[in-house]
């Protein structure tokens, strides 16, 4: 699963579209799909994303 697909179905599970999810974080649907397929959706955009899911965006050290 790609992190379209993950932002998706945590969309989903918070009954909640792709589309409202994007107009929630101040983008349109389209723009946010064309980030993905272009490989252009910032750190910034994947934050305001996670927020609008009460999410935020974690680095988790790999133990060794």
């Amino acid at each position: 699963m790609d992190l379209k697909d993950e932002l998706k179905a945590l969309a989903k599970e918070q009954g909640i579209t792709f589309k409202e999810l994007a107009a929630k974080a101040g983008l349109n649907e389209k723009g946010l799909h064309n980030k993905f397929q272009r490989g252009s959706l910032t750190v910034k955009d994947l934050s305001t994303l996670l927020a609008v899911l009460g999410l935020k965006i974690a680095f988790v050290k790999k133990q060794v």
